[in-house]
This record gives C-alpha cells, sequence and structure tokens, in this order.
C-alpha cells in the first residue's frame, strides 16, 4: 500500500509540475503576445493622434483631391502625403465628414472603397468622445487583404465633425509576427474583439475568422475576468484546452493562447502507464512475498537489510504515513525517523538522526517508556497505550510499538512505529460515557426494562423491572423470561407477561400487550401493567433479542381518563372543544336523520371582545369569556349543546327542532342574554353577539359546510348591524 501511495503522490506532483510549468510558459508566452500586440496597436494610436493634432493646427496643408486639377485626381482615392504613416503594414487614411478620402499615406484606387457607411465611422460622426475604436474584421481593397482598423474622429476648428482618421493593420503581420511560435498540435493564439469576434487565430487558416463566440462560456467567463488561466471545452471544437487570457489595457481586444490538455499531459501519461505498471507489479510482488514459509524468513530479513541501506529511497513514502515511525540502534541512538518526529517533538530527521533517544523525545518520556525499551531489547515485542504530551503542549492517546531487529540471534536495534490514537480514544470515551448515561437513565426511569438474547433468556433489567417482579439482576440473569414475568392467568393468551417476547422473537416485530395484565412478584405482590416487547438485531440485521418494556398503569388509568376529558373540553370554560363538538354534532345528526327531524348549527362570535382584551389585558378577557359562557349556558336547553370554537367564537347545537323558527327563537334569547353589562373587577364591561344559523339537512349534510354556512351567516349578521340573528342564504355567498 505504501509503494502504491508514493507510486500516485509521484504521479500527482510530477503532473502538478508539468501542468504548473504549461501555466508558466503559457502566461510568459501570452505576455510576450499581449505586449507585441499592445506595443503595435499603441504606435498606431499615437500616428492617429499625430495626424488628428496635425489636423487640429492646419500643418496639414496639401490639397485634397476634390480641390486638385481633374487630371491629378484621376485613378487616386487622395495624394500620397509623406507625412502620414505608412510602415508597410497598413496605410493611413484622413476621410472627411462624408467618408471620402483626403489624404493617404500611400496611392490607392477610391473606386470600391466606401467609408460614410462603416461602424467606426458612423460612432465617431454620432459621438464627439468616442475616442479610438477598433474596427471588426475586413478585408482591404481589391487585394482582398483580411485586416483591421483603428480610428479616431477629428474635428474642425468650430467644433463641427471633420472626419475620422483611420489606421489599418493587415492581419498577415500578426501572422508573420507569431509563426515561430509552436504550441502543438490543437493549439494556438487567438485574438478577439470584445464582442466575441474572433479576428484572427495562430497557426492561421482562415477558418472561422469572423466568427463570433460571444455567450460562449468561455469567452464570457474570459470578459468577465479580464486576466488568468482556466481550463475549458473549446465552444468550436469541442477539445479541451488550458486557456491563458488577458484583456489588452487601451484596446478592445482580449487575445488568449489555448493549449490543449492531451498535449501538455501527453508525456506524463506516457510516464504513468510505465509508473502504474511497474508499481502494480511491485505490489504483487509484495504480496507474494507475505505468503512464503518459514523456511524464506531467514532470507526476507537479509532483504531487509538491504532494504536499510536503501532507507534514503523509502524516506518519501514513510514521511507521508500520519504515525511516527524511526529505528534506534541497540545503543538507543537515532538511525533513521520520519517527519512526524518534527511535528511532535520539533526536531527534523536530520537534527534527531545520531542523537540519543532522551534528547529526542525528551528525558521525562524516556524514562516512562525505557521499561519496554529494555524488553525490547532482550528479544520481546512491545505493544502498549501512552499518552504523549507533544511541543505543542497537546496530550495525544498512542498505540507504540516496538519491534526488535534481530539478526543471528543479536538485537542489532529495534524499530518504533506509534499511531495517534486520540481520536479513537475521545470516541470510546464518549461512547462509555454515553453507555453510563445509558444505563443511568434506564436505571432511573419508572419503567421495567428487560433484555433477553435470542433464546428468550434475561441479560439485563433495571432497578424498575427488579423492584416490580422482585429478582434482583443477579438472580435473574440467564433464567427465561416465563420465570421472572409471572402473570397471574397465563391461559389469557400469549400477549401478556414473558408471551410478549415470545411473540416478538417468533414474528421479529413489535408486539404490544391487547390489555393490561396482572404481573404477580417473587413475593406473591400484584401489580396491573400493560408492556410492549421489540425485536434486538445486530449490525448485520441478525435477530440478537428482544426488549420488554412494561409500567404500572394503577396510577396511569386514572390519569388516563382525566387526560381525556380535558382532551374533550374547552380548559377555560369548560364547555366542549372544537373537535369534541365535531363528534356531537356527528351523532347529533345521524339522531336527526333516524329520527325524522332537524338539527341547528349555530355560529356566535362576540362583538367588542376585541376592544376589551386589548384595553383590559388577556386575564379580564378570560373572565369575561367565562361569564358569557355561563350566560348561553343558562339559556339553552338540556337537549342543546354549547361549545367553545377559539379565541371569542362558539358554536351551539340545538337538536331535535322542525324548522328554523324554533333555532331563531333560541338564538334571539342568546342574543338578549349577551345584552346586558358584565361586572368584572369593579367594572361594567358590555359585549353582544353576533349569530348565524345553518339548518342540517335544509343547508347541507355534512359538518363542515354547516359550519361555513353558519359563519358566513354570522359574518353577515356582523355587517348588517352586529347584536343579531341570521339564517344561512345561499346568496350571502355571493356577497361575502
Amino acid at each position: 500500500m505504501a509503494v502504491g501511495a508514493l507510486a500516485t503522490n509521484q504521479l500527482l506532483v510530477s503532473r502538478s509540475a508539468i501542468w504548473n510549468r504549461a501555466l508558466s510558459e503559457n502566461a510568459n508566452l501570452l505576455f510576450v503576445v499581449a505586449s507585441v500586440l499592445e506595443g503595435k496597436l499603441r504606435g498606431m494610436d499615437i500616428a492617429l493622434r499625430h495626424t488628428v493634432d496635425r489636423l487640429h493646427d492646419g500643418t496639414l496643408t496639401e490639397r485634397p483631391p476634390r480641390e486638385r486639377p481633374p487630371r491629378e485626381r484621376e485613378g487616386a482615392g487622395g495624394p500620397a502625403l509623406t507625412g502620414l504613416v505608412d510602415d508597410g503594414q497598413g496605410l493611413q487614411l484622413v476621410l472627411d465628414h462624408t467618408g471620402t478620402i483626403m489624404w493617404s499615406s500611400r496611392p490607392i484606387a477610391q473606386g470600391d472603397m466606401a467609408f460614410s457607411d462603416n461602424d467606426y465611422f458612423l460612432a465617431h460622426e454620432k459621438d464627439p468622445d468616442s475616442g479610438l475604436l477598433v474596427s471588426a474584421l475586413f478585408n482591404a481593397g481589391s487585394g482582398d487583404q483580411a485586416s483591421i482598423a483603428l480610428s479616431r474622429r477629428w474635428t474642425k476648428p468650430d467644433g463641427g465633425f471633420g472626419g475620422v482618421v483611420v489606421q489599418t493593420l493587415r492581419l498577415s503581420h500578426l501572422h508573420e509576427l507569431f509563426s515561430a511560435i509552436e504550441l502543438g498540435p490543437n493549439s494556438g493564439i487567438n485574438l478577439f474583439l470584445l464582442d466575441g469576434t474572433i479576428v484572427t487565430r495562430f497557426p492561421y487558416t482562415g477558418e472561422f475568422t469572423g466568427t463570433s463566440l460571444a455567450g460562449t462560456p468561455n469567452f464570457d467567463r474570459s470578459v468577465r475576468e479580464r486576466q488568468g488561466s482556466f481550463t475549458g471545452v473549446a465552444a468550436i471544437d469541442k477539445v479541451e484546452r488550458l486557456y491563458t487570457f488577458r484583456t489588452l489595457d487601451s484596446f478592445p481586444l482580449l487575445v488568449n493562447t489555448a493549449q490543449s490538455t492531451a498535449d501538455i499531459l501527453a508525456g506524463w501519461r506516457s510516464d504513468a502507464i510505465w509508473l502504474g505498471t511497474t508499481t502494480a507489479v511491485l505490489i504483487l510482488a509484495c504480496f507474494g512475498l507475505a505468503m512464503l514459509n518459514e523456511r524464506e524468513l531467514r532470507a526476507h530479513r537479509r532483504t531487509i537489510r538491504r532494504l536499510h541501506r536503501a532507507e534514503h529511497e523509502m524516506r518519501t513514502v514513510l514521511d507521508s504515513l500520519p504515525a511516527m515511525v524511526a529505528y534506534w540502534d541497540n545503543r538507543l541512538i537515532n538511525r533513521f525517523c520520519n517527519r512526524a518526529h518534527q511535528q511532535w517533538f520539533g526536531l527534523s530527521p536530520e537534527e534527531a538522526f545520531g542523537k540519543h533517544i532522551s534528547s529526542v523525545i525528551g528525558q521525562s518520556l524516556f524514562l516512562q517508556v525505557k521499561p519496554h525499551i529494555d524488553r525490547t531489547l532482550s528479544g520481546c515485542t512491545q505493544v502498549f497505550q501512552k499518552p504523549i504530551i507533544d511541543m505543542g503542549g497537546a496530550v495525544r492517546h498512542t498505540v507504540s510499538t516496538y519491534v526488535p531487529d534481530i539478526n543471528d540471534g543479536k538485537v542489532d536495534g529495534f524499530f518504533v512505529l506509534v499511531h495517534d490514537v486520540t481520536a479513537r480514544k475521545l470516541a470510546e470515551d464518549a461512547l462509555y460515557e454515553e453507555k453510563e448515561r445509558f444505563r443511568v437513565t434506564l436505571e432511573s426511569i419508572a419503567d421495567g426494562v428487560i433484555t433477553t438474547d435470542e433464546q428468550g433468556r434475561i441479560t439485563y433489567e433495571n432497578r424498575a423491572a427488579d423492584m416490580m417482579t422482585g429478582w434482583p439482576l443477579d438472580k435473574a440473569l440467564g433464567l427465561p423470561i416465563e420465570d421472572v414475568v409471572v402473570t397471574e392467568d397465563p391461559s389469557r393468551g400469549p400477549a401478556q407477561g414473558g408471551g410478549l417476547v415470545r411473540a416478538t422473537l417468533a414474528q421479529r416485530a413489535v408486539v404490544e400487550s391487547d390489555a393490561a395484565f396482572m404481573l404477580v412478584s417473587r413475593s406473591g405482590q400484584r401489580t396491573p401493567i400493560e408492556g410492549s416487547a421489540a425485536p434486538i438485531f445486530d449490525e448485520h440485521g441478525r435477530l440478537a433479542g428482544a426488549v420488554m418494556v412494561f409500567h404500572d398503569v394503577s396510577h396511569a388509568r386514572s390519569l388516563a381518563n382525566e387526560m381525556a376529558r380535558l382532551a374533550q373540553y374547552d380548559a377555560l370554560t369548560g364547555v366542549p372543544s372544537r373537535n369534541f363538538i365535531r363528534q356531537l354534532a356527528e351523532q347529533a345528526m345521524n339522531r336527526a336523520l333516524r329520527g325524522e327531524h332537524k338539527l341547528a348549527v349555530m355560529y356566535l362570535d362576540l362583538d367588542g371582545f376585541k376592544a376589551v382584551n386589548d384595553s383590559l389585558g388577556h386575564a379580564v378577557g378570560d373572565q369575561l369569556l367565562v361569564a358569557v359562557t355561563r350566560r348561553l349556558a343558562d339559556v339553552l336547553r338540556k337537549s342543546d349543546t354549547l361549545g367553545r370554537k377559539g379565541g371569542d367564537e362558539f358554536v351551539v347545537l340545538m337538536d331535535g327542532i322542525r324548522g328554523e323558527a324554533e333555532a331563531n327563537i333560541l338564538a334571539s334569547r342568546l342574543v338578549e342574554a349577551c345584552r346586558q353589562p358584565v361586572e368584572l373587577e369593579g367594572q361594567e364591561l358590555s359585549v353582544t353577539v353576533s349569530i348565524g344559523i345553518s339548518i342540517f339537512p335544509d343547508h347541507a349534510v355534512k359538518y363542515d359546510e354547516l359550519v361555513n354556512q353558519a359563519d358566513v351567516a354570522m359574518y353577515f349578521a356582523k355587517q348588517t348591524g352586529r347584536n343579531r340573528v341570521c339564517v344561512f342564504q345561499p346568496d350571502m355567498l355571493k356577497s361575502s
């Protein structure tokens, strides 16, 4: 494994070095290319500025062609003015405000050359502050030579648009500059306008020149970041390349180098295959050596001695290990240690070499491990745990292995391997603490807990189980569950007592007691209990046993009855809660269907309650709700039911009526009962009630629909004056 790790590390290091070298070379190349381009373009811009300045100060005095005799104008777009720049790589033109050539750096034919509709001409004409513009790629003249143009506006003395000064650059000149650059197959240099247009590519083939890559991930990233490197897949040929890019500082151009990652790593891949094959063979050989029998052990030791002489070749492997590795001779002088010693004790391998062990690990630690060293030098391998304080003061829990180096019956020294097991030690401590908390928890709870193995024999019981069964843990261990959990009447069925555990083991599922049963303790005491049992599976999913949990239900029964009552009635007013009133309504609707009578559902909402609650507080509001509830209950018949829906909203069920007239009479009495002020804490508080009514089965046959309809009618009552009663009508749904 170490050899494989070494080979992998070597491959990664060499790949990183090759990649970094490619990054550096591409960055340097791009710097040179960008510098040459910027220098060339800056020179062209200086020439443009110079010509514009001459136009401004009037030093370009030679007449333009339209002011010259006809025979001087024939066949020429403008006079060849020697003051203009013409470096053989392009030409310079002076255009007037109509786009006509006034002067050029050398004679050219104007016949088919129109400039007034060029993008850069129109941009300069429109914007006095347009500055320097770079054109898109175009073919210059009849020679069909691909070129780009730099241009600047020149302004007349009166501030009007005078025209444009243009400097062209033939791309063939750039091709000549960069023809000597060789990046390998599928690689090259690209020049773009910032709008994404490809100006040219090197090596030059003419293919894709003028194509726009705007919107492609690679180009958008280059424009966004302006300068840098990244790896991406080309939008045109889908080849993965290393892109190094840079936006020219003063020009709307972007230049990049694009080198195929396959070319960069071609040599590395060949080395990787060779090294990987060699490493695989070496690893297989190591496994083969491990299978040799005892006859070859002596030869193996001679091989180890040869490997010691080649220690420097293995240092990289050992330094990569997270453990401390060292070799000490029989005089306790260091002959080798890896880099981990520097992290732990502050001494590099070079500094520790030749030093006594006490000088490396410290006198205090040396005295602690000396007994192990003495036994190792006597020929006995030592494995022990020891906390070590490193140079930073941190405590490291370690497992140390001392192996004697025996040659011809003599101990020449010993190998040391020290593993940092701090994380494992902390995990073990945490696990112990967790188990202890679990044990304390089980011992503290009132429920009895008993665990068994897969045969139903008891393996654990907590204090509560001990108290209820009368069997201490030391006496219950190993007994069948039925001997400890004894029921008063086993004939009642298996879902009680020890039968729960047996059923769980058979079904491999949770089994609960179908009812409370009587537990008979060892002393004969009887306790009503309920319980359940669940299977226990090990980490492989195999059944390992069962756990039974049971508790005394004598108190729980009375408590359950009380909780059931509290769940059905509102805690504040004592009337049925919203869930219980729903159940009562379902029963009343069934009775109405059987008895051929009707049921009225009333929805009540107190008018003005919120103002009382907000001004006097929730305590007074609660008292007011209780007082109103009593008044409403006093008006109702015995067959009627009052429930609280929530807040200041109530529901009344009026059973056994023949029609809505009876419901209206009762509702009017409820309204009248609430009109009288309520005296609380020396204050008279006035609230009224608005009531909506829906009738079963006239309006609906489902409770939720009846409540919603009554709610709509109640809101209609509030909207039409409050303190009144409204019976639901279908057209109320439209107005609501």
